[in-house]
């Protein structure tokens, strides 16, 4: 038992929370941000929480125990562990139920686990104590950086995770929870965009602030969402080649880690760099990358999507409101900094903010609209005209299409004509009407 008090110092007082090493970090960073997901912590619910690394999955972790303790939660019923040293899920079991002997005859428990995913098989450890009831009462958390693998862990524990236990995924942040971040008090004032009824009014309100959010949206093309690039940046007006390198081998690591090859994961990435918003098939992209197989590709491409390097928008059949997995594709970076990552490994080339850097960061900002899970009802659309991002809200569909230039003309709203409505994004243009707007991504983005 003697370890176990060291990951939870508020055993011995819940003030003793504010001198844990993520929390003062926190509180010591310029910019903070503390993510608001849909998480109702309540016994007999487990929740895995997946997302990129350095998106800040274990300081979430101590501020949902900040704030349970806040809730006089007694101390003893808030167990945390971080999973780095522990050899296999035997380890693991021996720890929880070390844990749950220190804690009997407390009711309602509530345990973190903190880089599970390092643990080979560790749902074995977690479904070996639910069927045997020693969790009964317990809320569980578990996230990992290895993101292939803790959403395989969670589905092999069907109906263990309680009626409101779900897989969580912790996205960078969008630009609208950017604005939040570096200036709160422009962010107080921007409404939320109603797609089913876009007030004009609240539009115009945003534009206001036309100056401030151009800024800002230039700087979040740099830093994207992650909260370490952005402090650092905003510290040393640029970002240190250490960022880039940690990130570079948090993708590389994990693509390995599930068995797959840093040549072809080099290959396909370099490959879709250059093909970023163009649609095109599994079969030109091997082409492309010099891959033999197309369903080399599509495999890894599956992979790239679930570790949220990339967002992969497939063709909607309109009349059926179901995607065609077999025509072409489109695919964007997931978020503006993975893109520049992976140009400046590459390629070499330092930071330039193009037209596929923008559409990359406006579809994947839009598809965070669609209802459920990650961007399961974000498509794309094609006749003789193209709609970029296609999103069925509620079972509505609402067309975007993205012309990040400096004259808009008629023609250019004609992919939107087929649906009878839209928004198209603009670089500087504001055209509002009654059945479509132009509305600059700086100013539609921070209202989503």
């Amino acid at each position: 038992m003697a370890d176990l008090p060291l990951l939870n110092p508020w055993w011995k007082g819940r003030q003793y929370i504010q001198e844990d090493k993520h929390i003062k970090e926190y509180e010591e960073k310029k910019y903070k941000w503390e993510p608001k997901l849909e998480i109702k912590l309540l016994p007999d619910n487990i929740f895995t929480l997946r997302g990129p690394r350095q998106v800040g999955k274990t300081t979430l972790m101590k501020l949902f125990i900040r704030n349970l303790l806040k809730e006089n939660i007694d101390e003893k019923a808030i167990f945390f562990w971080s999973c780095d040293e522990l050899v296999d899920f035997r380890e693991l079991a021996v720890v929880l139920r070390e844990y749950l002997s220190f804690s009997e005859g407390i009711r309602e428990r509530y345990m973190f686990l903190d880089e599970v995913s390092k643990i080979k098989e560790w749902q074995r450890a977690v479904k070996s104590l639910h069927d045997s009831g020693e969790l009964k009462g317990c809320c569980m958390m578990l996230t990992g950086s290895h993101t292939l693998d803790i959403k395989h862990g969670a589905e092999l524990m069907p109906g263990r995770t309680g009626k409101l236990g779900k897989d969580v995924k912790l996205l960078p942040m969008s630009f609208s929870e950017y604005v939040k971040v570096i200036k709160p008090e422009i962010a107080a004032k921007i409404k939320k965009i109603n797609l089913k009824k876009i007030s004009h009014k609240d539009i115009k309100a945003a534009k206001i602030f036309d100056s401030e959010l151009k800024k800002l949206f230039s700087q979040y093309l740099i830093t994207g969402g992650f909260p370490l690039v952005i402090n650092e940046f905003h510290n040393n007006k640029e970002i240190p080649e250490y960022v880039y390198e940690l990130y570079y081998r948090w993708v590389i690591g994990d693509i390995v880690k599930w068995g797959r090859q840093e040549k072809i994961a080099i290959q396909l990435l370099k490959s879709i760099i250059v093909k970023q918003s163009s649609a095109i098939s599994w079969d030109s992209l091997a082409k492309e990358a010099e891959i033999k197989s197309h369903k080399t590709v599509s495999a890894y491409v599956e992979d790239f999507e679930n570790m949220f390097v990339l967002l992969v928008l497939y063709y909607l059949e309109i009349n059926k409101k179901l995607p065609d997995f077999a025509k072409n594709k489109k695919l964007y970076f997931i978020d503006p900094f993975i893109y520049h990552i992976f140009r400046k490994k590459i390629y070499f080339k330092d930071i330039e903010i193009g037209p596929e850097l923008i559409e990359a960061a406006a579809a994947s900002n839009l598809a965070r609209l669609s209802d459920v899970g990650l961007f399961p009802k974000a498509y794309y659309w094609k006749n003789k005209f193209e709609v970029d991002v296609l999103l069925n809200i509620k079972d509505s569909l609402f067309p975007f299409e993205i012309k990040y230039q400096n004259t808009i003309r008629r023609e250019d709203y004609r992919g939107l004509f087929h649906f009878n409505k839209g928004i198209l994004v603009t670089k500087h243009t504001l055209e509002l009407g009654n059945k479509y707007n132009a509305i600059p991504a700086h100013i539609l983005l921070a209202m989503i």
